[in-house]
């Protein structure tokens, strides 16, 4: 497992929406003063996977974003309009994290949503996935069950990922174990002290050994103030805009 002080973020979805009234358009979304009400319609949204936009003509990858447990959505907000360019499809995989179920079979349901994706866009050439939290629990699954012809980025952002190596006999799951020339696997780590999402527990949920993955410690601080748990979402959103994952070895 490879290591490295710097820092990234983000994660949603599975239906086909076509209908503006259907979903938030992307670009309606307020960053802003409605940030908030802008959050409660993308945690609104029935379960599966929503196009925030249209494709674009020179889109070549799709993005899916993946939230967290009981997500109020306004923490990404800000980072899925960052992280949107002409070549970057913009989807949002919403989930209900209040239901009791086996993770595998969510999993199950953001994988197909995304081959029929692919399936509609064979102008596609890599996914990349973003997992916030519970969500970066979820898209880790992905990596041993990625099957498609494109390569897949993972990004998960202040993810218990020990949970995955945790007994649940009622579900079995597990941390990924292969390596794959085509599933790239990054994990974005909050400082346990200042993550006020697992500070009070007796030990980090996010120090997990993944194979051939990539961990970036975020800093303490972002826009003079302290990064923690939501706010590292934006952080880590910027640094994807910015190139900085493709940048990393």
């Amino acid at each position: 497992m490879k290591k490295f002080s710097l820092a990234i973020v983000l994660v949603f979805g599975w239906c086909s929406v076509t209908n503006a009234d259907d979903f938030p358009w992307l670009a309606s979304l307020d960053a802003n003063d409605g940030v908030q009400a802008s959050g409660a319609r993308l945690v609104a949204l029935s379960e599966g996977l929503y196009a925030l936009e249209r494709v674009s003509p020179q889109t070549t990858e799709l993005l899916v974003a993946v939230h967290g447990w009981r997500s109020r959505g306004y923490e990404w907000v800000y980072p899925l309009q960052t992280m949107n360019t002409d070549q970057r499809h913009v989807l949002f995989f919403s989930w209900d994290t209040e239901i009791e179920r086996c993770l595998l079979e969510v999993k199950t349901l953001l994988l197909d949503a995304i081959k029929v994706q692919l399936s509609n866009h064979a102008e596609i050439e890599a996914v990349t996935v973003v997992g916030h939290s519970l969500g970066g629990l979820l898209v880790a699954l992905l990596a041993d069950a990625w099957d498609a012809d494109v390569p897949l980025t993972i990004h998960t952002i202040a993810a218990p990922l020990a949970h995955l190596a945790s007994e649940a006999h009622d579900c079995p799951r597990s941390l990924p174990e292969r390596s794959r020339h085509d599933v790239r696997f990054i994990q974005w780590r909050t400082r346990f002290e200042l993550d006020n999402a697992f500070n009070q527990l007796d030990h980090n949920p996010m120090i997990v050994d993944v194979p051939d993955s990539i961990v970036v410690d975020l800093p303490e601080s972002y826009r003079d103030r302290r990064l923690g748990h939501n706010w590292s979402v934006s952080y880590v959103s910027e640094r994807i805009a910015a190139g900085a994952a493709s940048a990393i070895p």
